[in-house]
């Protein structure tokens, strides 16, 4: 059950890093400073690493079973009961990221923008459209992005631009003052975000040159730890210290610089980045509705597409009571069970149908 058109492997580099870096630069650079003080771009490093890893290990299961999702091709490896069991756990992982990332979007909005707006005004905002993005199919999404790609991109870079002028390079040192160990435990604690790759196993049946997957994840990934290294960077030797106890860092550095006669400049790349999170909220919003259709057997994802939506508002809602709450579960909660669900799981059946296809051949 999957839509009949077909997205370029070139438009798919654009949607996964529209997929994984508007959290990603929003919260990574206070939380590895956290960890590894100035040398969190490092982390960033090691993170990005992992995630090609990964991204490695996703496109070749993927490509073992190109016209068949994760869902689908779980009960061919390790047989009906169990690929029905891993198929829940994948439907259910789309579902919670998703309150997550909605959550992580109506906080922000809520708190230094607009603090007396009800939060639910957001949640519910951001999610009509979603919900109707994905009734209108996955091609919509994608084409959407084609428009916020370029420009959510652009106003990264022009942050970077004219922030440089006030950094200051010996903040960043002394490199490894601590060691290596902050280092890897501030990549650790923070992996997840790279790992939001895994949604490239809904993807693999859409893309027009699958053979061509691998290379396009590739560089998806390098371009957004780029991006998190430039921007952890730009952060601390902006700020310095101070990184450890700014809530939103990269909003902070948007404020800190000013561009000729533009004020509020903030709100401006605000504006930019809800168009990231928006594509990002659609495509985990479509995942979960495309895997629990699939999951159920059903001929129309469609048709869930409203019911997921309000599951959604209901637990981004309910789940957190602020946003410490919710930035500690991401760093101490979340972090396993997700890494199990993104890598572990994956990994697993990826090792179950290498064995059984060098059985077959024998």
């Amino acid at each position: 059950m999957l839509e009949d058109g077909k997205i370029s492997y070139k438009s798919t580099v654009g949607l996964i890093i529209t997929t994984i870096a508007p959290t990603a630069i929003l919260y990574l650079p206070t939380m590895t400073y956290f960890e590894a003080k100035q040398d969190g771009w490092i982390s960033v490093l090691v993170i990005t690493v992992f995630g090609i890893v990964v991204a490695y290990m996703l496109t070749s299961l993927g490509l073992m079973y190109k016209n068949k999702t994760i869902i689908q091709y779980s009960s061919d490896i390790v047989g009906k009961i169990p690929g029905k069991i891993i198929g829940l756990i994948f439907c259910c992982y789309f579902i919670h990221i998703n309150a997550v990332i909605i959550r992580e979007f109506a906080e922000l909005l809520s708190g230094p923008f607009m603090p007396e707006t009800p939060m639910l005004f957001f949640i519910i905002g951001i999610i009509l459209p979603s919900i109707y993005g994905v009734y209108k199919g996955f091609e919509v999404i994608v084409r959407t992005n084609r428009i916020i790609f370029p420009i959510f991109m652009l106003s990264i870079l022009a942050i970077l631009l004219y922030a440089a002028k006030d950094m200051d390079f010996r903040r960043l040192l002394p490199v490894f003052a601590d060691g290596m160990e902050p280092v890897l435990v501030g990549a650790y604690r923070h992996i997840i975000w790279f790992s939001e790759t895994v949604v490239i196993t809904m993807f693999i049946p859409y893309i027009d040159k699958p053979t061509k997957v691998k290379k396009m994840l590739f560089l998806a990934i390098i371009i957004v730890g780029i991006l998190g290294v430039l921007v952890n960077i730009s952060i601390v030797t902006t700020f310095g210290g101070d990184t450890l106890y700014l809530t939103y860092p990269y909003l902070s550095l948007a404020r800190y610089v000013s561009v000729g006669f533009v004020e509020r400049l903030d709100s401006i790349i605000m504006f930019m980045w809800i168009g990231g999170v928006f594509i990002k909220i659609a495509v985990f919003h479509y995942c979960a509705v495309l895997a629990l259709a699939q999951w159920l057997e059903l001929k129309d994802y469609r048709v869930l597409s409203a019911p997921v939506g309000v599951v959604l508002v209901i637990l981004s809602f309910i789940l957190w009571g602020s946003l410490t709450v919710l930035k500690q579960q991401i760093t101490y909660v979340l972090v396993i069970p997700y890494i199990i669900v993104q890598v572990f799981i994956p990994l697993l059946l990826f090792v179950i149908a290498k064995i059984k296809k060098k059985v077959s051949n024998r």
